[in-house]
């Protein structure tokens, strides 16, 4: 099936209303039809919030054509869990996902300590992070994950001709406003 010859783009999320039938389209999918995804808190595989991240999922959705070779393989988070980070990683590092898509930051270093373990264990996996443009990185306004120094975080897309590009790039552009 179509769903099937798509290649899976991790990404990590609060949630979202998968029913809406563009982001149901997109998601990837195993042999049976059933979505490949994981709700860490909820430690099952429904990563379902009736807001959320719903609306970066569809901004995600559109960014694709619909010819393009890429479903999205969500994994929910709670962000301020470093385990639920961890775990994250942990999952897709099973699937057949080698790119991880990272939307969330913080400003503190300890929400990211295992991710930044688990991300350095599972070296395969080409994770772009949000690369928060709008703030400078000083030793004083660092920004997580973005400040860990680790050679498979990304804050840029890959090559043009990769067809999750555009979804790289859009995540990498995020801005990260200080509240």
């Amino acid at each position: 099936s179509p769903a099937e010859d798509r290649r899976p783009i991790a990404i990590l999320t609060t949630g979202f209303d998968y029913t809406r039938a563009a982001i149901a389209a997109r998601l990837a999918r195993d042999g049976e039809g059933e979505i490949i995804a994981w709700d860490v808190p909820g430690n099952d595989r429904f990563p379902f919030a009736t807001a959320g991240d719903t609306e970066l999922m569809m901004a995600l959705v559109n960014l694709l054509p619909a010819a393009a070779p890429v479903s999205l393989l969500p994994i929910k988070v709670d962000p301020d869990d470093p385990a639920s980070l961890a775990k994250a990683l942990a999952f897709i590092a099973r699937t057949p996902a080698r790119t991880v898509l990272v939307p969330m930051w913080t400003s503190t270093p300890q929400t990211w300590d295992l991710f930044a373990k688990a991300a350095a264990h599972f070296s395969d996996l080409r994770i772009v992070i949000r690369g928060c443009p709008d703030l400078i990185a000083t030793p004083e306004t660092r920004v997580y994950p973005r400040d860990l120094d680790l050679p498979n975080l990304a804050t840029a897309a890959t090559a043009d001709d990769d067809p999750s590009a555009p979804l790289q790039a859009y995540v990498a552009a995020l801005p990260c406003r200080r509240p």
